[in-house]
C-alpha cells in the first residue's frame, strides 16, 4: 500500500479517481453508482469533481496498481470552510473511502493516520469530521470522540480528536 497526492492538474489521475469517487458518493447517498449523476454530461461531472476536490488535500491509496481508497482533508479556515461551525483552526477530514472489497484490512485506519499526520503540520487545535453513514465504532477505535452534535447540512454526527 502506498499513498499518492492527488494532482488536480493531472487529468489522467483525476479520471482514474473519478469512478472511486462516484462509488463513494453513491454509497453515502444509497444510490446506484450509475444513477448518482444521471443528468450530468461527462464534462459537467468532471467539472463538479474538480470543484469538489479543489482547495483540499487528497491522498489516494494505491494497491496492486490501482486506486483503492482516498482521504480528503484541509485546515478549516477562511479560505476553505468545513461543514460545521466553530472549528476555525481545526483540521477537517471531509471524505474517506475504501473500496468495499478491501474493508477490514486496515486501509481506513492507514488513510486516517495519513490525514492526521499531514494535518498536524498545520499547527491545528484538533481534527473533526462528520459521520453521515454511522461508522461511530470505527471513529471511536481511532480515538475520536462523539460530540453528540449533529451537523446541520448533512445530518451526520460530529466527531473530534484533539492533537
Amino acid at each position: 500500500m502506498k499513498f499518492v497526492e492527488l494532482d488536480m492538474g493531472d487529468e489522467d489521475m483525476m479520471m482514474e479517481l473519478l469512478p472511486l469517487y462516484q462509488r463513494y458518493e453513491a454509497e453515502i447517498s444509497r444510490e446506484e453508482p450509475d444513477l448518482f449523476y444521471p443528468a450530468y454530461s461527462f464534462d459537467e461531472l468532471f467539472e463538479h469533481f474538480k470543484r469538489y476536490f479543489g482547495g483540499k488535500t487528497t491522498f489516494i491509496c494505491v494497491m496492486d496498481g490501482g486506486y483503492k481508497g482516498f482521504v480528503t482533508f484541509h485546515p478549516d479556515c477562511g479560505e476553505v470552510r468545513g461543514y460545521a461551525d466553530g472549528y476555525e483552526g481545526w483540521g477537517h477530514m471531509s471524505e474517506i473511502y475504501a473500496d468495499k472489497q478491501l474493508r477490514g484490512i486496515g486501509l481506513g485506519k492507514a488513510m486516517v493516520s495519513k490525514a492526521e499526520e499531514e494535518l498536524k503540520k498545520h499547527n491545528i487545535k484538533g481534527i473533526y469530521l462528520t459521520d453521515i453513514v454511522g461508522n461511530g465504532f470505527f471513529w471511536k477505535s481511532m480515538d475520536y470522540i462523539d460530540t453528540g452534535k449533529i451537523e446541520p447540512n448533512e445530518g451526520g454526527r460530529i466527531y473530534e480528536k484533539h492533537v
